[in-house]
């Protein structure tokens, strides 16, 4: 019973707030709440104004953000393909020994397999690509047969760019050959008509210019 005379009190106080207020707008004072209504709404047109600030600040941010992680990965496609490019394009003939390059080779291999080669036909070239001349050659030999997956692993496992493209195999009826193979074999290469490395890269251009220079001082 002792609490509701203090209610009673806070309730009556802020009846009589809100009476003094509407009797301040009848009468037309409204002019005592212009300072606190203009203060508000400053408050209230500074926050939008901060917060629309930094939502765009926070947009650029991301935007920027958002090009240093495409720049990046650019960078890192273009290194990766710099670093195949310069590992690969030395293992291509270059073109001006097109005519006697995949001959030489062929002999080689043939001559590490301790067989002996028959050339069948000249080399035939194949210029209808841009960048690129495909060539090949038809070469006849007698093997066994377990002879010839080990001929072949040789070939492929090369660092020279030679491939055989097709194969053709005959068993020998000979009776002083039992076990032997006809086999004919077509070899292929690839020869680039510019190689590139150069005229892409300046730091290729350097490596070139130092490599003469040690050869020169050997």
């Amino acid at each position: 019973m002792a609490d509701k005379p203090k209610n009673n009190k806070k309730t009556n106080a802020l009846k009589k707030g809100f009476q003094d207020i509407q009797t301040v707008l009848q009468e037309g004072n409204f002019k005592l709440f212009v300072k606190q209504f203009i203060l508000v709404l400053g408050v209230f047109l500074l926050f939008r104004y901060l917060t629309g600030q930094f939502a765009i600040k926070e947009q650029e941010y991301r935007g920027q953000i958002e090009a240093i992680n495409v720049q990046k990965k650019n960078e890192k496609t273009y290194l990766s393909n710099k670093e195949k490019l310069l590992e690969l394009e030395p293992l291509f003939p270059d073109i001006s020994s097109k005519t006697e390059w995949l001959l030489s080779q062929i002999l080689g291999i043939y001559q590490s397999a301790g067989l002996a080669p028959e050339v069948s036909g000249s080399q035939t070239e194949n210029t209808s690509n841009p960048a690129y001349v495909a060539t090949s050659l038809q070469v006849k030999s007698a093997m066994e047969f377990d002879k010839l997956g080990e001929f072949l692993a040789s070939i492929e496992n090369r660092p020279e760019f030679v491939r055989v493209s097709e194969i053709t195999l005959e068993k020998d009826m000979d009776k002083n050959r039992l076990g032997m193979n006809k086999v004919s074999m077509k070899f292929n290469t690839v020869f680039p008509k510019e190689k590139i490395s150069k005229t892409l890269f300046r730091d290729q251009n350097k490596r070139g210019a130092s490599s003469a220079k040690k050869g020169k001082l050997k």
